[in-house]
């Protein structure tokens, strides 16, 4: 019976796999004859059940054709999460992100601590666990050549400095890249304007600052309905959760 159940499930996973082939195709030549809506549809159906850096490249752009641009930013700031190191993504994002009409300047960081976050944005959270697999790999193999005498002492004691400290600094990376994923999550705004409050009620008095459609922001607290977010300058206040589409 059991045999029975896993040939249905790899049935099942081909079907699926392959309807989403179709779909993709399909939203392909919509968005080719500016059927942008229509591609929309097809991308976001395939998104209902897989993930993929493509649907999400593809889906920005059909959004972007559509004028909505923060929609369009949330599909590449996804795609970005999924692989940051790719040039038309980034590219493209950096793009959208100079049309944003708010221009939220973060605090400058210390020199190496800004290298260390454009180090880390540039690796996803399994980029960093193969590598320090990797790293743990191969100093086990060094230790196992040293203790065979099949390295010089000299040498071995080099590459087990080099490669320990290289596994202590990827391992920190993980463990910060772990946080930063579980612990913190991002919003786009999708409105072309939005009302930030000083608490969660609807109250004309209790505005405090506006942000505009596309702004990134951090998501703190939610709130039957609303949202507390903080900016890259500090600034912090409430919103409508239909207000933001959360990353």
């Amino acid at each position: 019976m059991k045999r029975h159940i896993y040939i249905w499930i790899i049935v099942l996973q081909a079907l699926f796999a392959q309807s989403n082939n179709d779909l993709f195709t399909s939203a392909n030549e919509l968005y080719k004859i500016n059927d942008y809506q229509s591609a929309i549809r097809n991308y976001e159906q395939i998104l209902s059940s897989s993930e993929h850096e493509d649907i999400y490249y593809n889906l920005g752009n059909a959004y972007f054709r559509n004028g909505d641009i923060g929609k369009s930013v949330w599909a590449f700031e996804k795609a970005f999460i999924l692989d940051p190191r790719d040039p038309d993504i980034k590219f493209n994002l950096d793009y959208l992100r100079s049309l944003v009409r708010d221009r939220i300047i973060a605090p400058k960081d210390l020199f190496l601590l800004s290298m260390y976050k454009k180090t880390i944005e540039k690796f996803t959270l399994s980029d960093l666990l193969f590598i320090s697999g990797a790293l743990l790999l191969l100093l086990s193999i060094i230790y196992f050549l040293v203790e065979f005498s099949y390295l010089s002492k000299k040498i071995s004691k080099y590459l087990k400095y080099f490669s320990t400290a290289a596994l202590i600094f990827f391992a920190w990376m993980v463990l910060d890249k772990y946080w930063s994923v579980s612990d913190r999550s991002y919003g786009i705004i999708l409105a072309s304007a939005v009302d930030v409050r000083s608490a969660p009620v609807m109250r004309g008095q209790n505005v405090v600052f506006r942000i505009h459609e596309g702004t990134k922001v951090e998501i703190q607290n939610s709130e039957l309905g609303w949202n507390e977010i903080i900016l890259l300058d500090g600034k912090k206040g409430w919103i409508l959760s239909e207000d933001i589409k959360e990353l």
